[in-house]
């Protein structure tokens, strides 16, 4: 073969082997190719449009987050109107009378053994339990007393009570009924006659009748009406003319019943003083003076014969 005729032959098998894709060695292995794409289909427009991987887990979108909700919770509630009332809160209240919020917002009011209520804004008490009272009109210590069934409350006193005529102490100061309520205590005149003896009275224009002498007007108090722990103090005319004075609605069978003077005490109460009762000859004599009585007894023949009850220096 001629030269010519051999490099022919060799150029015309150059492109078979230069064509040779897939084998990378001698040995004629097949070379790995680049990684293949994921599948592409066309969209309606004939665009490639990429599928998402099937294995990735993608978070799912919401459509509630706060941040897109139409509302915001009372965010467009319209404002609360309560005109004349207050706002509390979320309420309309009357301060004067709403035991939840009485006098300002928030305050409850708590009444022991009680029911609450709220009178012009203060804090009131409104029912009591069952077995219980308010003895002392207290609102802060609630109904404090338990009573049995047709038990009745005492009278208790407080510094700021006004005095009542009731033979009881009401403002705590040792002293009842003081002030000079109108028509609590009447005053006792006393006078003297040498034919019937002492009398004790309350009109004073008796007191200066006939040969009566007045020896002190307004000698002492009685109550004019009947009260607890009082007692009428009957005056009573003797046979000889004269007069005595006692707790017995007979006269001690000695007498002839002319009326209650007025009504005495038989017990201390209320810072009373006792009336002491003294005899001599028919005559009988009353004096509030330890002095005077001993004096009478030691000077004038008088015998003491008791305390005939408790009366009043004072109206």
């Amino acid at each position: 073969m001629s030269l010519g005729t051999w490099l022919a032959a060799a150029l015309a098998a150059l492109p078979a082997c230069a064509g040779g894709e897939g084998r990378d060695d001698v040995s004629g292995a097949a070379a790995p190719g680049p990684t293949a794409p994921a599948s592409t289909g066309t969209d309606a427009t004939g665009t490639a449009a990429t599928e998402p991987d099937s294995t990735t887990d993608a978070p799912p979108t919401s459509t509630d987050d706060a941040s897109s909700s139409s509302t915001t919770d009372g965010a467009d509630d319209p404002p609360l109107v309560c005109d004349p009332l207050t706002t509390c809160g979320v309420q309309c209240v009357d301060l004067m009378t709403d035991p939840a919020n009485c006098g300002k917002c928030g305050i409850s009011c708590v009444i022991p053994r009680a029911t609450a209520a709220c009178s012009a804004g203060q804090c009131a008490l409104g029912e009591c339990d069952d077995g219980w009272f308010d003895c002392d009109e207290d609102a802060d210590n609630g109904c404090e007393q338990q009573l049995a069934p047709g038990q009745m409350c005492g009278l208790v006193c407080k510094p700021d009570k006004p005095e009542a005529c009731n033979v009881f102490d009401d403002d705590c100061d040792g002293q009842c009924d003081e002030g000079g309520l109108p028509g609590c205590r009447v005053g006792v005149h006393r006078s003297s006659s040498p034919t019937l003896g002492h009398l004790y009275t309350t009109d004073a224009a008796e007191a200066m009748s006939g040969d009566f002498t007045p020896e002190a007007l307004n000698f002492y108090y009685l109550y004019s009406a009947p009260g607890t722990g009082l007692v009428p103090f009957y005056r009573c005319l003797k046979p000889n003319g004269r007069r005595f004075y006692t707790t017995s609605g007979t006269c001690e069978n000695a007498a002839t019943l002319e009326g209650p003077l007025g009504h005495i005490a038989t017990d201390p109460q209320c810072g009373p003083t006792p009336l002491f009762r003294l005899y001599s000859d028919g005559n009988h004599f009353y004096t509030t003076s330890e002095a005077e009585r001993d004096n009478a007894v030691a000077m004038y023949g008088y015998q003491y014969e008791a305390v005939a009850g408790y009366v009043w220096s004072g109206p």
